[in-house]
């Protein structure tokens, strides 16, 4: 083999292949594309980078494209074809030729792993299709006669005959089922690599045009290693998978990493997540370089970890063995007792996350959004927390995505019910108000109860929609049915704490009132005291542009949360509404009683209405009315009705219905 490799050497050393110009840019493109590749292929292997399936396919076809490069041999052996037999010239060429074939083949599969990435049988039965085609259409290209230009005495050099046309036609195939693959499957794949490999296709198409009709300019090859450049330059640079501030991969790396397992079907890995409090803020910069280069350094030499940072302040670390993640978790937690920093003296409350199987997700979409999930369940996650997550978190996620579904769903399509609460004026002895209440049914038929889905859709944001089309229900309802003839001075609307922080709050429910012709003294809407404390410049600039309108407030539930009479004090309110536990304080307990009497009384002196909710006994409607409670509320009177049964029960119970 040595002696063989010298032979060559001289021959070629001693050759006129560069004799003519052609010759001469067709070997230098050739060794132009080689380099190319070899940069591409040193580069990409010193970065540090994930085993995913679609990086070793990448690697696979930089290899391929690599035995492309054999056109240089090509060239030198039809250039000096007399000092090799025909059948030995003829392999040469035919090898250079399958090779094309083999790059056609190969850029399908790294297409096919990203198509099929969900469905590995139907990855497998697809590639025993195109194996099969590769290897038939190699058995045609060799079994074909082919000829070279210099039989015919051209100084150019290039191949012909039926052997080349065969490749052109199976290469063709291989071209058109990518670019096919890439257009039909372009919404469940990386838009990033369909168009990479689009771009690729078109190139060698018209490389392969230009080839054609030219055969003496050899760019086929070149052109292939031109699509591994755009592959590596759009996708597969193992930078685009690397946090630039802290080195470790990044979040778009987890999502793939984590997914690869799933649909590989490895589900089992342990995940441990950590969630470290901003504290950049509180130090000097060198300080702070100092602890974030002692936190990267520590997750990085955890061992049998992946990391990942996966978040400005978050890591997430996948495990294979569950037994090394739980080590990984308690060394994790002996860390940020003792601190950070090179003296480790710097300590910053963190939170855990340990998800010891993650078999109970089905991809990594869940098992993200369910760390997620688990972040917001636990309030105490955000200082020193720490949750393992189990079978009965993901369940209790996944009614919770069933509802927010829901609520989406009645939100779209307008499915949502409003009921009504009476609500008894002691003073004039009639129902003179109703609350609106809410209600969404699920699959079955059933109603919600308003806590399962109220806090789902305030986090979610659908509040607002959602308040806007209760208060559209609440409109169209005053409206249609002329509540003051039946002795209903208004009706009482809640606002969630999100809605109070909507600056297009009162633009938007003026509108709504217009549009159905409501008077505004109608409206009372209620707000709470977490409303009045989170979103207060919001809801100031939105309560006095619905004052001026003419729209009156209640502060509801007090007595609950952080309940303080300044709020009373700064809040432009007509009534307050004592929350149920705060009504049956006054039962249950002597204390209960003078703060009871001490508030009513205070508030009278202010010159402010109440109302008391969850009275359900006489015994209880006579203590209220005794205090002077204007307003009475509860199950006592009437549990929430819908609109027909709510004006039968008007029709019934005040003395001034029309007949």
């Amino acid at each position: 083999i040595y002696r063989i490799f010298l032979d060559h050497i001289q021959i070629f050393l001693h050759s006129d292949c560069f004799s003519d110009y052609g010759g001469y840019m067709n070997f230098a493109s050739q060794i132009c594309a080689a380099a190319l590749l070899l940069i591409i292929f040193i580069f990409y292997c010193q970065q540090k980078h994930l085993p995913l399936r679609t990086s070793q396919a990448f690697l696979i076809t930089i290899f391929v494209t690599f035995l492309c490069v054999l056109d240089i041999y090509s060239i030198i052996v039809i250039d000096n074809y007399r000092s090799y037999s025909p059948a030995y010239t003829g392999f040469i060429c035919k090898a250079y030729l399958i090779s094309l074939v083999c790059v056609g083949f190969f850029s399908l599969r790294y297409i096919c792993i990203d198509v099929y990435s969900s469905n590995h049988k139907t990855y497998i039965r697809c590639m025993h299709i195109y194996y099969a085609a590769a290897i038939i259409g190699s058995v045609i290209i060799y079994t074909l006669p082919i000829h070279h230009s210099k039989e015919l005495g051209s100084d150019a050099v290039y191949t012909y005959g039926p052997s080349v046309s065969a490749t052109y036609i199976i290469v063709l195939i291989f071209i058109i089922n990518v670019l096919a693959t890439a257009i039909k499957h372009r919404n469940a794949i990386n838009p990033q690599r369909s168009k990479a490999v689009t771009i690729w296709m078109i190139f060698w198409i018209a490389s392969a045009v230009v080839q054609f009709f030219h055969r003496e300019i050899l760019i086929v090859s070149f052109s292939s290693c031109i699509g591994i450049l755009i592959l590596f330059i759009m996708l597969e640079t193992p930078l685009t998978n690397i946090d630039r501030t802290s080195g470790l991969f990044n979040y778009n790396a987890l999502v793939q990493y984590m997914q690869q397992y799933y649909n590989d079907g490895r589900q089992f890995f342990s995940v441990v997540f950590v969630r470290l409090n901003s504290f950049q803020n509180n130090l000097t910069p060198s300080v702070a370089r100092d602890i974030n280069y002692s936190i990267v350094r520590f997750f990085s030499d955890i061992p049998g970890a992946v990391t990942f940072k996966s978040g400005e302040d978050k890591v997430t670390m996948m495990f294979d063995d569950a037994n090394v993640a739980s080590d990984a978790f308690e060394l994790v937690q002996e860390k940020i007792r003792t601190g950070w920093g090179t003296n480790s003296d710097i300590v910053i409350p963190a939170g855990i996350i340990c998800i010891p199987d993650s078999t109970i997700a089905g991809n990594a979409a869940e098992m993200l959004y369910l760390t997620g999930y688990a972040r917001q369940r636990n309030r105490e996650f955000l200082e020193n927390g720490l949750v393992f997550v189990d079978i009965n978190v993901l369940n209790e996620m996944k009614d919770a995505q069933r509802i927010e579904q829901l609520v989406k769903d009645s939100i779209d399509n307008d499915t949502i019910a409003v009921y009504y609460q009476p609500i008894y004026s002691t003073k004039t002895g009639r129902f003179s108000s109703a609350e609106a209440l809410v209600r969404i049914k699920d699959e079955d038929g059933n109603i919600l109860p308003p806590a399962k889905f109220i806090d789902i859709a305030e986090k979610n944001s659908s509040i607002i929609k959602l308040g806007e089309l209760i208060f559209e229900h609440v409109c169209r309802f005053i409206k249609k049915h002329d509540l003051r003839q039946y002795g209903i001075d208004y009706i009482e609307v809640n606002l969630s704490a999100v809605q109070c922080s909507y600056e297009q709050l009162a633009e938007r429910y003026i509108n709504i009132l217009k549009k159905y012709d409501v008077a505004p003294d109608m409206i009372n809407l209620e707000i709470t005291e977490s409303a009045s404390i989170g979103a207060r410049n919001a809801l100031i600039n939105n309560m006095h542009a619905l004052l001026d309108y003419g729209v009156h407030f209640s502060l509801d539930d007090f007595g609950t949360g952080q309940s303080n009479l300044n709020y009373i004090i700064d809040m432009p309110v007509d009534i307050i509404k004592f929350d149920r536990s705060m009504s049956m304080s006054y039962f249950n307990n002597s204390k209960g009683k003078y703060i009871m009497n001490a508030s009513i009384n205070m508030i009278h002196d202010m010159q402010l209405e109440i109302v008391s909710e969850g009275i359900e006994t006489a015994e209880q409607f006579e203590a209220m009315n005794a205090l002077g409670v204007s307003y009475i509320q509860g199950y006592y009177f009437s549990k929430p009705l819908c609109c027909r049964d709510f004006i039968e029960f008007l029709k019934e119970h005040n003395t001034d219905k029309p007949d």
